[in-house]
């Protein structure tokens, strides 16, 4: 069904009922399919347990590589700058200064990939979001902004705002497609299908509560 710019898919995976909605890229589109998806599930009388973002990132974190997954612990909004007001950078004026990942869900995310002999692994921390894709340039002034930063993609901060007016429990699951380097948007292209299968992975994991695949 074909809902705004978004796609939804009702489906069920292992006796859970899903609304599994494919948001398109950036700001507006991210906010605008997870809005409907909320109000949809409303309108016809289910409760909405949890909003999970699936996808990928560009890896900032010490210790991640391409291919690894990152579960988002708080987000950011790397093009909110009202400081001139008062606010924080990355605050949006009226807004939090930032948002928290479902702590259950978070956790879930982390301890249900413990897997011997994996070839990759979880990784959890700040998720930065912008509508622009990240270049080496803007890598080394986000790191030196917001210290800690894991993960940049371009939908998390939109989806978690989102979530937070609406009071659902939200986390962001990506796949590292691609690290602060001048081959980022090179390395995208060539990563991002398995990053976003690895992605997928641990949300299923997530909803299973079980393993996911040793490889």
């Amino acid at each position: 069904m074909l809902v705004g710019g978004s796609v939804h898919r009702d489906l069920v995976v292992d006796g859970t009922a899903l609304l599994l909605v494919q948001s398109g890229i950036g700001f507006v589109n991210a906010a605008g399919a997870s809005t409907s998806a909320i109000l949809r599930a409303e309108l016809i009388g289910n409760r909405v347990g949890a909003v999970i973002s699936a996808g990928t990132a560009g890896g900032l974190g010490p210790g991640l590589r391409v291919g690894d997954v990152a579960v988002g612990a708080e987000y950011v909004n790397l093009d909110a700058d009202a400081r001139v007001f008062g606010y924080r950078l990355g605050q949006v004026p009226g807004m939090p200064a930032s948002y928290a990942g479902d702590a259950q869900l978070h956790a879930r995310a982390l301890g249900s990939v413990t897997r011997p002999g994996a070839t990759w692994s979880v990784h959890s921390g700040l998720f930065a979001s912008s509508d622009s894709f990240m270049t080496p340039e803007k890598f080394a002034r986000i790191e030196h902004d917001f210290p800690g930063i894991t993960a940049t993609d371009m939908e998390s901060i939109a989806i978690a705002q989102t979530c937070h007016v609406h009071r659902v429990p939200f986390v962001s699951i990506r796949g590292i497609s691609d690290l602060a380097g001048p081959t980022g948007a090179t390395d995208f292209d060539s990563n991002a299908p398995a990053a976003a299968e690895r992605s997928a992975e641990v949300v299923l994991a997530v909803l299973a509560g079980g393993q996911t695949a040793t490889e």
